[in-house]
């Protein structure tokens, strides 16, 4: 879909989503600062990056993938517009209100966000309804799917948040499905229905689609499993749920794997080098977070112990990566311009890409040591700001590609890399 007519409006949208989902993302390390009495230990900055920065770019991008899948027109700027304020003034009412305990503004975010997320599922079951492309159906069966794990997620969090839940039990029984609702449901089922279509985008080549249905039925499922397993305290039904979710995350793994081996060595236009780094590591992360959480659940193992390290491993290295994978890749693309600025402008987002996602990752490798007990506080902290640095970086190109494009090093790096 073009630029003109119904395709310009939902790649306006999406840039504004980029936009505040940037700035929701810097709002949350900048509160890392903030006394851990203000912010709830680690509660406010995964809460701005989570239910901020991500909720806030799928909103934007899912309305324009849908209609992109679909070759159907956009929901009207009303509504399209509407829903992307919703979920931005329920993320924020939920962020004063909690650390500051006015249960009002809780209730009244939660709200918010819940109804912006359900026109967010109405516009994508609309474009499914009205679709005249039916190829690109299994991404928005996943968006939908995605969508109704975050209502579940937001019900269940507003009733938490609200104060309403006294039994300390049956709280971390529900909090536990409301961390698997929303990361391993909404944020990952949506992730992983982009990924069918962005990643060969990325690698400027075709997707590996045998198993893509099977990956999503396993990932779909396993959330709904083991959501309820810990909903209802039931450790079979947990392990069962986590197994399938495993199952399918390696599905997704392999497509994944095969795709980039067959771009490996080939010749012709070659991938967005960040986009591809970050977007692959964070597959890593994620196949090797849902394994371990099958390993600590059928080890008997205190799922609450395994918090720390499976936030690290599902809501930065892969949720937050796969956030910075993104930007790399759809900003430069829906910049103005003609083919040769866009080689530009790749070319100068893709200069250091991989020494970026290197150092973002091995500053996450400590982290997830740290947060296992395997290295000291100083390891924690090292690796703490070496992904802090790299996360700013990833986030400042996205400002800076167009301006740097203009200098005739980027013209000369353009030129090397895509030929003319």
């Amino acid at each position: 879909m073009g630029l003109s007519g119904a395709g310009r409006r939902p790649r306006d949208l999406a840039a504004t989503a980029n936009l505040l989902g940037r700035l929701w993302l810097i709002a949350a390390a900048a509160s890392l600062a903030l006394p851990a009495r203000d912010r709830l230990g680690i509660w406010l900055p995964l809460h701005l990056a989570l239910a901020g920065a991500v909720t806030t770019t799928i909103s934007g991008n899912m309305q324009m993938f849908a209609s992109t899948l679909t070759a159907t027109r956009s929901a009207s700027p009303r509504v399209g517009n509407g829903q992307l304020l919703l979920v931005n003034v329920g993320a924020l009412l939920v962020a004063l209100g909690l650390p500051t305990s006015h249960s009002v503004l809780v209730l009244a975010g939660g709200c918010a966000f819940g109804l912006g997320v359900l026109v967010l599922g109405a516009i994508v079951r609309s474009a499914m309804r009205r679709a005249l492309n039916r190829r690109h159906v299994l991404p928005l069966i996943l968006y939908l799917a995605a969508v109704g794990c975050a209502l579940l997620g937001v019900t269940i969090g507003a009733v938490l948040g609200s104060g309403a839940v006294h039994d300390a039990g049956v709280y971390l029984a529900l909090r536990r499905a409301h961390a698997t609702l929303n990361l391993l449901g909404f944020v990952s089922l949506t992730i992983a229905g982009t990924l069918l279509t962005l990643l060969p985008t990325v690698l400027r080549t075709r997707m590996v689609a045998r198993g893509a249905w099977t990956a999503g039925w396993l990932l779909g499922a396993g959330t709904g499993v083991l959501a309820a397993g810990f909903a209802v305290q039931a450790t079979p039904i947990a392990v069962l749920g986590a197994i399938t979710y495993a199952a399918g995350a390696l599905a997704l793994g392999r497509m994944a794997a095969v795709t980039v081996r067959a771009v490996l060595g080939r010749k012709g236009a070659p991938p967005a080098v960040t986009a591809a780094a970050h977007a692959v590591s964070a597959l890593v992360w994620f196949c090797w977070g849902a394994i371990a959480l099958v390993v600590v659940l059928l080890s008997g193992g205190d799922i609450d112990s395994f918090l720390p390290l499976a936030l690290v491993i599902f809501a930065l290295g892969w949720t937050v990566q796969m956030l910075l994978g993104a930007w790399s890749y759809l900003i430069p693309s829906a910049a103005p311009g003609g083919p040769q600025e866009r080689r530009v402008y790749f070319a100068v987002m893709d200069a250091g890409g991989l020494v970026q996602a290197s150092v973002f990752n091995l500053g996450l490798a400590l982290v997830a040591l740290r947060a296992a007990g395997v290295v000291g506080p100083t390891g924690g902290t090292a690796g703490m700001w070496a992904a802090l640095f790299a996360g700013a970086v990833a986030v400042g190109r996205t400002w800076l590609f167009r301006p740097v494009a203009r200098s005739g090093w980027a013209m000369r790096r353009a030129a090397h890399i895509f030929g003319g």
